[in-house]
């Protein structure tokens, strides 16, 4: 899948020259959480609810309540937007996007194609995304982990012909390298149905490690 397909399209932006204190209010309204900037048609910044809250005086400012009133009355986005914006294209693969932003701290990534702004993809997008990718919104249904998962292809083979023979459906299914903390290679796979105790002894009776089988209803 891509960010096309997840990304908010037409996203809320703000200018530099708007009001800190709007910004701030269309974020409560809308409930967001960074704001693209935009002078004219180029994406000149973003601002983020982490920018508003370093904007904010310090508690041992010696400023009084109506000079800081002032102070923030005034201020605009452009003093506190964060300039060097990393953006995604809209082909670009989740994965890839989810590895950019993981790689810069950040929770969201604007779209721009051919210099346009088109849209924004956020962690809670992603978190969707990879939720429907791996058959999790899928009700009821059964999550299965085996562990210590071969690497052969032959293995992935036996384990679809025992759901065949059971006449289960599969949902989704991956296989995860260098678990962390066990360190071991496990293969998760989730079934459209909900069953247990005759999967576990199939799966056994053929070699594999069943960690754990969880019915989701």
């Amino acid at each position: 899948m891509f960010v096309s397909n997840w990304m908010k399209e037409n996203p809320v932006t703000v200018t530099p020259d708007t009001l800190v204190i709007d910004a701030k209010k269309i974020m409560k309204e809308h409930g967001f959480r960074r704001l693209p900037v935009m002078d004219g048609k180029k994406l000149v910044g973003i601002v983020t609810l982490n920018n508003l809250r370093e904007a904010q005086p310090s508690a041992a400012t010696s400023l009084s309540i109506h000079e800081l009133n002032y102070l923030l009355a005034k201020m605009t986005v452009a003093d506190i937007m964060t300039r060097k914006v990393i953006t995604c294209p809209p082909d670009m693969t989740l994965e890839k996007a989810a590895r950019l932003g993981t790689k810069h701290k950040i929770g969201a990534l604007p779209v721009v194609d051919e210099g346009r702004l088109v849209g924004i993809i956020t962690e809670s997008d992603m978190y969707r995304a990879f939720l429907t990718m791996l058959g999790a919104n899928k009700v009821p249904s059964t999550r299965i982990t085996l562990d210590d998962f071969p690497k052969d292809q032959d293995a992935i083979i036996k384990v679809i012909t025992i759901l065949d023979e059971l006449n289960l459906t599969l949902c989704s299914l991956a296989v995860v390298d260098d678990v962390p903390i066990y360190g071991r290679r496990q293969l998760i796979f989730r079934l459209c149905e909900v069953e247990t105790d005759l999967l576990r002894d199939k799966l056994t009776a053929a070699g594999f490690k069943v960690a754990n089988i969880s019915p989701i209803q």
